[in-house]
This record gives structure tokens, C-alpha cells and sequence, in this order.
């Protein structure tokens, strides 16, 4: 889910299927300042060149400053070792801090695991979390004093380029749902709660869930790809939920293989598709497409979601892997003043305009057969299996 701007707090949505739910109230904990140390960074940025993608910047990058008397931990890389927190702490890597409260049980690989979706997303997308032309806000890190009971561990915190990656437990099952932008990214998961973090939450929740076993790594994926694609470019609904749901698979898929973490997502996830509106036609493909399911600017509901995911497979299966590349250099140099994701009739249109330029005039046609030829996005009764 990304995160829109329009508020410094998250909502609190109900809902069914991947999207993980996340809230954290808690006492306030006690909390002394330790001397304030800053570091400055310059702006000595090195990005290596490549035909998809090049980043020339002359500003100044912001630099990292905090202070806190909160433990930094690292990991030892070992999938069969755990570290679980008892107070606030974080975790510096290369582009991330992971911000941490009390009862998340962490296994030793997960900043790997992380370090390995940023880096597939950036080779998928081809481009840079740590893009160096965007407006990094100079407020710090975003308030998220919601999830810790009106207490904000993070308050002075400013991390330059890096992402702030928030992990959480929802010990009071109140619906809080995992999202991510360019400023953050907000992880709740019901498999990052630690044994005495999981016994210590309120039975009988009013969600029918059960603790996983598992880190749902395919959140993490989708949420972390709303970081990278808000940090580069503007895109309408259906394109910025569908290539986060179409990359929460497709990254999955590709790491299997290389970590037992990723493996046990493929062969535990449950696919399903939402419901849609209407039944997408060659008729109509353009006209949903320009509207992306909004209503006075903002999603009406899920149905962005599956059709971007399936027009992201149409592309794969018409123009093969580098499909996302090619769109994104179409829309690379357009950008919208202030707009927090709400676009006018005449800028919805250029997202169509610019997937015309980069696939033919015909696309929305080509895309509406194929779905009827497919019976994809055909049924508006709800949820239901995805087919494989």
C-alpha cells in the first residue's frame, strides 16, 4: 500500500488477503537525550552509469543527524540465529536504518534479505533507492507517534539519503496496515513478533490471524518498491499499486533460490485477485486506465491493485523483462508540483499518452484482448484465486 502524504499518520484500514495489519500502543517508556552528535555527509554522489538509467545531481545531499541513548545492533547473517528486542533500537545499513520498538524477534539474515529485495528492485526497475535528485525532507523522519501511544522515539532524526524502515508489532490488533512512500517504509508482520511479544497480545482479536511462522518478505517487497518508484518518478493508481503487487511476486520468484527465507514465502503464499469494477475490454481499457479507479483524486478501492498487476504481466509477456524500464524513461522527465498522488483529468491522461509512446498507440486495445482472451479482470464478484 503507499503511503499518501497528506497526513503525518497513518489509517487504519480493515482489510483482507496480504496486506498486514500494524499497531503499537504502548506506555510511554522512559527516555533521557544523550548528547547530540552529528555527522555531516558531502555530496559526493558515484552512481555507475548504464543505458537504463543515469542520475547527474550537483545538490547538496542532506546529512544524517540523531541523537538517542537507543542500542545499535547488527546481525550475524545466520538464518538459524535471532535477535529480539527488549527496548528501541535500530539497525544502520547502506541505504536503510531499520527502526525497531520492544518484541520483534529478528532472525540473523533479515537485513540481508533486505539488502537483497532493494538491490533486485533497483536492477528490475532500474533505479536507486538513494536517487540523488529527490526532495529528501528536511523535517526528518516522519511522526509515527500513532504507533507508540503518542510518543515519538525518532523525533530528532534525520538520515540523509537513507530509508527509514519501520518494523512493528500490533499487540492490540488494531488494524494498522503495513504502506511505504519516498519517506518511509512502515513494516507490520505478524511473523516479526517475538514469543513473549506474541503471548503478551490480547486474545480473541477481532481478526481471524494466526501467527505465520514466516516473515512475510512479499510486504516487505511490495512496500519497499512504493519507496524506490516515489523516489523517481509520478504515476497514476493502477501503475504504482500494480507494479508494487506485480514486484511483491515476481521478487519472490526470483530469490527462491537464493535465501530459504524467500522459498518459504513461494510456498506459502495464498494468491488472489480483488474484485474490479468493471470488466476490462478493449472498449474500455483506456478510459479505466486514465480514471485508475479514482474518485476525487484519491482510489476507490482495490481494484488498482489486480489490473496494474496484470497489465505489468501483459507488458512482461509482450516485450519481455526490461518492460518496466522502458516506461519508466518515458515518464522519468514529468513531473507534478505538490500534488501528494492526486492528479488532474489532463495529468491522468499523460500516464496513458506516455505508455502509447513507449509500447504503440494500440496498447489499451491490445491489453483489453488480452484480458478477455485470458479471462483476466472479467468478474466483479470480489476476491477470488488467482490463476496461475
Amino acid at each position: 500500500m503507499k503511503n499518501t502524504k497528506t497526513a503525518t499518520t497513518l489509517m487504519a484500514l480493515t482489510v483482507v488477503g496480504s496486506l498486514i495489519f500494524s499497531s503499537c500502543t504502548k506506555a510511554e517508556p522512559t527516555y533521557t537525550p544523550t548528547e547530540t552528535v552529528e555527522e555531516t555527509t558531502t555530496a559526493t554522489t558515484t552512481v555507475e552509469e548504464t543505458e537504463e538509467t543515469t542520475y547527474e545531481t550537483t545538490k547538496e545531499m542532506p546529512h544524517i543527524f540523531f541523537s538517542t541513548n537507543y542500542e545499535e545492533i547488527t546481525l550475524d547473517g545466520n538464518p538459524d540465529s535471532h535477535f529480539v528486542t527488549t527496548d528501541y533500537c535500530y539497525l544502520e545499513s547502506e541505504k536503510y536504518f531499520l527502526l525497531m520498538e520492544a518484541g520483534l524477534d529478528l532472525p540473523g539474515d533479515f537485513a540481508l534479505n533486505v539488502d537483497m529485495i532493494i538491490d533486485e528492485l533497483e536492477k528490475e526497475l532500474g533505479m536507486e533507492l538513494m536517487n540523488p535528485d529527490y526532495d529528501y525532507s528536511l523535517a526528518g523522519i516522519i511522526d509515527n507517534s500513532i504507533y507508540y501511544g503518542g510518543f515519538n522515539p525518532w523525533f530528532d532524526w534525520k538520515l540523509g539519503t537513507k530509508l527509514p524502515i519501520f518494523l512493528m508489532v500490533d499487540t492490540d490488533f488494531e488494524g494498522w496496515v503495513s504502506c511505504g512512500d519516498g519517506e518511509m517504509a512502515c513494516i507490520v508482520d505478524y511473523g516479526l513478533y517475538s514469543d513473549d511479544g506474541w503471548n503478551a497480545a490480547i486474545p480473541n482479536s477481532p481478526y481471524d490471524i494466526e501467527r505465520p511462522g514466516y516473515i512475510d518478505y512479499s510486504t516487505i517487497a511490495h512496500e519497499l518498491t512504493h519507496s524506490i518508484t516515489d523516489r523517481c518518478h509520478d504515476m497514476n493508481s493502477i501503475m504504482t499499486e500494480g507494479i508494487a503487487s506485480y514486484m511483491e511476486r515476481h521478487i519472490i520468484d526470483v530469490l527462491a533460490d537464493q535465501s530459504p527465507a524467500f522459498a518459504t514465502v513461494r510456498d506459502n503464499r495464498y494468491l488472489y485477485d480483488y474484485g474490479i469494477v468493471e470488466a476490462v475490454n478493449a472498449d474500455n481499457s483506456e478510459r479505466l486506465f486514465i480514471e485508475s479507479y479514482e474518485e476525487d483524486g484519491g482510489p476507490q478501492g482495490c481494484a488498482e491493485y489486480v489490473h496494474g498487476r496484470y497489465f505489468c504481466q501483459f507488458l512482461l509477456e509482450q516485450y519481455g523483462e526490461g518492460f518496466l524500464v522502458k516506461y519508466m524513461n518515458e515518464i522519468k522527465t514529468f513531473t507534478f508540483e505538490n500534488n501528494y498522488g492526486f492528479f488532474t483529468a489532463e495529468e491522468k491522461a499523460y500516464f496513458a499518452e506516455a505508455m502509447k509512446n513507449a509500447f504503440g498507440e494500440d496498447i489499451f486495445t491490445r491489453f483489453g484482448d488480452w484480458c478477455v482472451e485470458n479471462n483476466v479482470l472479467q468478474d466483479v464478484d470480489g476476491i477470488f484465486p488467482m490463476p496461475e
